[in-house]
């Protein structure tokens, strides 16, 4: 067995687990596999302090073959950019606490807790680390000490090739049974120190490339930049959300409910989720709603959690 260590300049170093027999000191031997990292993909690997994003775009381009892995991801686009190099495209009036310190990739599982099982194990998340904040940060909901998360994914990636990339171990496990009341919500955390190297690759590619190469990206951008720019003018197109939900929350509202009491679909539909999930769902309702709104007798016996399923089911 052998693990991998890339280290900043890159360098793809293997370190076998046990000694070579020329290795006459008992160490273990290191043995250099730059030019084929295509060949380790599986193995697990170590990023060593100061190894950047651009560290892993010279590995791809001393093995030419990752790309090809890869293309799915735009590897080849995205590497003709990074040859370009880095560039600051930061504005000057930028705060210090949206300064982007360093890259993380991290693991987010989902786990249902109805059928005990995991999702989203394999796939690696990635997004920037701001500064330490000096002072809180009420409008990105941070406190003094703490770290903002930002997203990277229509940065451009020239901007990013110089910042540091770590990973992070710990594990955020939320609530995947969307029919409980704690859906989407945390509800552990774990350990899971041992990535591969095809992890990370594909975690950086996936996220840099979710809208697409280069090209792409950035008319993506430049179109969010006109669709705000519409909104500050007053001569966007603005729908309300009830107008949107509505058609995916009638059809529960008609199959469970004799009587909505006058409320919106929207209204219903985010109450049911506020209900515990060994609840009577009827009684519940009725202590909201002040006794306007009826649940038809043949649901009148469901929890939350079962009347949750019920009502996503009649959506179906």
């Amino acid at each position: 067995m052998q693990h991998l260590i890339l280290r900043p300049g890159p360098m793809l170093v293997t370190r076998p687990f046990r000694p070579e027999p020329d290795d006459l000191g008992g160490r273990l031997n290191e043995v250099d596999v730059t030019g084929r990292a295509h060949e380790f993909l599986f193995e697990f690997i170590t990023i060593q302090a100061g190894t950047t994003l651009g560290d892993v775009f010279r590995l791809m381009e001393a093995s030419p073959l990752l790309q090809k892995f890869y293309r799915q991801d735009f590897a080849e686009e995205l590497c003709a950019e990074a040859r370009k190099g880095p560039f600051d495209a930061r504005v000057q009036d930028q705060a210090a606490h949206e300064v982007i310190e360093f890259l993380e990739l991290y693991q987010h599982w989902g786990f249902d807790t109805s059928t005990n099982e995991y999702s989203g194990t394999q796939r690696l998340n990635l997004h920037g680390i701001g500064q330490e904040l000096s002072e809180d940060a009420p409008n990105e909901g941070r406190k003094k000490g703490e770290r903002i998360e930002w997203s990277v994914s229509l940065t451009p990636l020239r901007e990013l090739l110089p910042l540091p990339i770590r990973v992070n171990a710990e594990v955020r496990i939320t609530e995947d049974d969307a029919n409980t009341k704690a859906y989407m919500r945390e509800i552990r955390r774990v350990r899971h120190p041992d990535v591969t190297l095809g992890q990370v690759i594909h975690g950086l590619l996936w996220e840099l490339s979710f809208h697409g190469g280069p090209h792409e990206q950035q008319e993506v951008s430049e179109g969010l930049k006109r669709q705000v720019a519409e909104i500050d003018a007053g001569t966007a197109e603005l729908v309300s959300g009830d107008d949107v939900f509505e058609p995916l929350d009638r059809p529960g509202c008609d199959a469970l409910f004799d009587d909505i009491g006058g409320r919106s679909t929207r209204e219903i539909a985010t109450a049911i989720r506020d209900i515990d999930d060994d609840e009577n769902a009827a009684a519940w309702l009725n202590r909201a709603f002040d006794g306007k709104v009826v649940v038809k007798a043949q649901f009148r016996d469901r929890t939350g959690r079962e009347f949750r399923k019920a009502f996503r089911a009649a959506a179906r």
